[in-house]
């Protein structure tokens, strides 16, 4: 992986992506099974979204650990009481599993994360490539609301499956390449890094709670494009035109064509005509893009 590319260089690898199928080796994700009777109800004893066997064989959902978040994760169904739990935070994750199997025991967790190679696959092509192909181990899992294709296979076969991809025109991305994808698919990263008092409303938002424990702020994910080049963090504020606050911003990215940075925030109030944001002394208008 190239980690160190230009924004003209991943968006230049994006938009070939995007415009055939690009492939991104995650395999580095940590990955847990869970097995046995009662790995759903261990599952969903952490994940407030509650899933059955009718949300498919792929699924996406947080891990909490009563307010506490724990990580955003991937559960692919391999077999009937077999799951695998994929996800950034291997520590927190498995620490959390293993104290969970004191109350389910008829469930076992084990580190599977040097058995699998994962990938995943994102462009304009890649719905019409994976629809006919019949591979048990080939899934689409909706990531809040954008869906996409990921790909399981045995470790040994890592290089192997990455060649055969390759050679059918496929476009090797890097990880600042998939997070333009996510983040053009409205997808927030990074939930960890969100303020307390906007956490559990934002997490609501995007994996409804199936039985809510705590009373829980409306909050609504918008996107926006600055109307001015500031250098914006999550640490500046949304305003109304009367000058209350009425939201945060979490995160900012740019594109090579578009001269002002594009944000993705959090809103409680209602959104009026103008909108802005302080930076030091100075304000800046913001635009709203409503395709959340």
């Amino acid at each position: 992986m190239n980690f160190s590319q230009s924004i003209n260089e991943i968006y230049e690898s994006y938009i070939k992506a995007r415009n055939s199928i690009g492939i991104v080796n995650l395999s580095h994700l940590c990955k847990f099974l869970v097995s046995g009777p009662s790995s759903l109800e261990l599952i969903n004893h952490f994940s407030p979204h509650k899933v059955n066997d009718k949300n498919g064989t792929g699924f996406f959902t947080v891990l909490l650990k009563r307010k506490k978040f724990i990580d955003e994760v991937l559960i692919l169904r391999l077999s009937m009481y077999r799951y695998l739990v994929i996800g950034t935070k291997k520590e927190k994750i498995y620490k959390l599993l293993k104290k969970a199997r004191r109350k389910y025991r008829s469930s076992m967790i084990s580190d599977s994360t040097q058995e699998y190679a994962f990938f995943a696959f994102h462009g304009n092509q890649a719905k019409e490539f994976f629809r006919d192909l019949d591979h048990r181990y080939i899934y689409q899992a909706k990531r809040q609301n954008y869906p996409y294709f990921q790909l399981l296979a045995p470790k040994k076969d890592e290089n192997l499956i990455m060649k055969h991809f390759l050679s059918l025109n496929f476009k090797p991305i890097s990880l600042e390449v998939e997070k333009l994808f996510l983040y053009n698919n409205n997808v927030i990263l990074n939930i960890d890094k969100i303020p307390r008092s906007y956490r559990l409303s934002v997490i609501n938002e995007l994996y409804p709670y199936t039985q809510p424990k705590y009373r829980i702020k409306p909050v609504k994910i918008r996107k926006f494009e600055l109307e001015k080049n500031y250098l914006v963090t999550n640490k500046h504020k949304i305003y109304n035109h009367f000058g209350k606050k009425i939201g945060i911003i979490h995160c900012s990215y740019r594109l090579p064509y578009k001269r002002n940075p594009f944000i993705i925030a959090f809103v409680r109030s209602p959104l009026k005509a103008v909108s802005l944001i302080k930076v030091g002394k100075n304000e800046a208008l913001i635009k709203p893009l409503f395709n959340y």
